[in-house]
Order: C-alpha cells, then sequence, then structure tokens
C-alpha cells in the first residue's frame, strides 16, 4: 500500500513539473519574440499566455489589468519592471513596447 502512495504524489510531482516547464517555454517564448521586436501588440502576448495568467503573475487584478491593456499609460514603472523581469528582458524592453502602444492608442498628433 505504501508504494501506491509513493506513486500518487510522484505523479503529482510530474504533472507539477510538467506545468512548469510549459510555462517557462511560454515565457521564453514572449521574451525572444520581445527582444526580436516581433511582438508588436498585447493581443499577441496573450495569444502565448492568457490575460488572467499574465495579471495573476505580475499581482495586479485581473480588472486593473484589463484596465490598463486599455490605457498602456497607467502601468506604473513598478508593474512594467516586474513585467520586464517576468519576462526575463531588460526594463528598455519592456517601456519600448509600453511607449509603442501608448502611440497607437493616441489620439493626439503629438505622439505619432
Amino acid at each position: 500500500m505504501p508504494r501506491h502512495k509513493f506513486r500518487i504524489k510522484n505523479t503529482d510531482n510530474t504533472k507539477q513539473l510538467a506545468r512548469e516547464k510549459r510555462r517557462l517555454n511560454r515565457l521564453n517564448s514572449i521574451k525572444h519574440e520581445l527582444e526580436s521586436g516581433r511582438m508588436n501588440s498585447f493581443e499577441q502576448i496573450f495569444a502565448i499566455m492568457t490575460e488572467t495568467r499574465l495579471a495573476t503573475e505580475l499581482g495586479i487584478s485581473y480588472y486593473a489589468f484589463r484596465k490598463k491593456i486599455t490605457d498602456p499609460g497607467e502601468f506604473t514603472i513598478a508593474e512594467m519592471m516586474r513585467m520586464a523581469s517576468l519576462f526575463g528582458v531588460n526594463y528598455e524592453v519592456i517601456a519600448v513596447f509600453m511607449l509603442d502602444r501608448i502611440k497607437s492608442k493616441a489620439k493626439s498628433k503629438m505622439f505619432r
């Protein structure tokens, strides 16, 4: 009987390791796309990692995160630093990404 309990525990650990590996693969994909400059919208990020998961990883409520996606200028420097750390990129990469999102949503000609 104890062997059976060990197998269940080992299976749970295997599932957890597989889940963590998938998470790291997603983060690595986003990192490479951001660094190459090919990622130019939040929708591309959400194709790899869900909005809910990203909000949770960043420690932001889902609704506050959705609001910030709609108006990227609302992201704080600390949140952008956490995002850069999560994706494993330099802060400047995230800052440029956010600035491009702000410019694309701005109605003022000053930002275009």
